[in-house]
This record gives C-alpha cells, sequence and structure tokens, in this order.
C-alpha cells in the first residue's frame, strides 16, 4: 500500500481512537488516548512522505504549515461549527493550490494538526519550566466534542472536493469559452 493509503486510514482510524477516548473514563481513556494520539503522529508522517514525493514546490509546503498553524490556533478543539468552519476553508485553500487539486494536501493539513497542536503544547510547558512556573502537559484525553477530531479530516477533505469540483468545472467552462461555435 502506499504512504498516502496507509496514513489517510491511520489518520480516520486515529481520529475514532481519539474521539473513543473522550467519550469514556478513566485509564482505558487516556490508553486510547495515547494510542490515538501515537496513530495520529504516524498518519502525518506517512502523509508528509507522500507529499515530499509530489515533489511540490517549498511554497505548497509553507502554506500547508500556514494554514495548518492557523487552524491550530484559531480553532477550539471544543468547538465543532469553528472545527468544520476552519479545516474546511483550509482544505479548499489548500487544494486549490496544489498541482492536481490533489486532496493529499487537504488530507495532510489535518493530519499535522495534533504535532503541530502537541508541539506547542510542549513548547508552552518548556517556556513555564525556564520561567519557574509550573509546567504540566495534559495528558488525559483532550477537553473537547468527541466527534471534533474526525470533523477536522472530513472538512479537510470536504474543502478539498469542493476546491477540486471547482476548478473543473472552471476548466470546463474556459473549453466551452475557448471552444469555436459549431
Amino acid at each position: 500500500m502506499r504512504p498516502e493509503r496507509i496514513g489517510t486510514f491511520l489518520l480516520v482510524g486515529a481520529t475514532i481512537v481519539v474521539g473513543l477516548s473522550i467519550v469514556l473514563d478513566g485509564q482505558i481513556a487516556r490508553v486510547l488516548n495515547g494510542a490515538g494520539g501515537l496513530a495520529w503522529f504516524a498518519a502525518a508522517a506517512l502523509l508528509s512522505l507522500a507529499a515530499f514525493r509530489t515533489s511540490a514546490s517549498p511554497r505548497l509546503w509553507i502554506a500547508a504549515g500556514f494554514l495548518t498553524a492557523l487552524v491550530a490556533f484559531v480553532v477550539r478543539p471544543s468547538d465543532l461549527a469553528l472545527a468544520t468552519a476552519g479545516f474546511g476553508i483550509a482544505g479548499l485553500v489548500i487544494v486549490s493550490l496544489a498541482p492536481d487539486h490533489d486532496l493529499l494536501w487537504a488530507k495532510l493539513v489535518a493530519g499535522m494538526y495534533l504535532p503541530l497542536h502537541v508541539g506547542t503544547a510542549i513548547a508552552k510547558a518548556v517556556a513555564r519550566s525556564v520561567a519557574g512556573v509550573e509546567a504540566a502537559v495534559r495528558t488525559d484525553p483532550p477537553p473537547t466534542a468527541a466527534l471534533v477530531p474526525f470533523v477536522m479530516v472530513m472538512a479537510a477533505v470536504g474543502g478539498g472536493l469542493v476546491a477540486r469540483h471547482l476548478a473543473v468545472h472552471r476548466r470546463g467552462r474556459s473549453k466551452q469559452v475557448l471552444a469555436p461555435d459549431s
């Protein structure tokens, strides 16, 4: 199987496991949260590998990183509507920019979300520790709606599908405009 396909399955599976960890309590929730997080990180790595193999321009990578950072800082994990809108728009924008309007890039933005989110939390904890303030990092499941992780991925892909549809529609219209009258 290709890295993109495996990464996609892992990412969707990870969102389901993280969602379950949110619904459940206690030690099982922590174990599921950890397993879901590890699967999400692995998915991000595989999707990144697949994207790297496309030889995409550095500008597309920068756009993907920027859009991921934007949704990571704007979207609250407890807000289902904002997660839907934010990731949907991010998916639409990145796929609009991608060669051949490849949905891989929408999946990559959703896949990179958790590593960026966790990396930011670790950086904050380190900064707090250096400043002499308590530097706890949450290990319990996130305080979020159980559906939000899954919705993040589906909204990004949905936005990408809209971008792809619009590109095909525009391409079809431009051919009609350029075609001689019959």
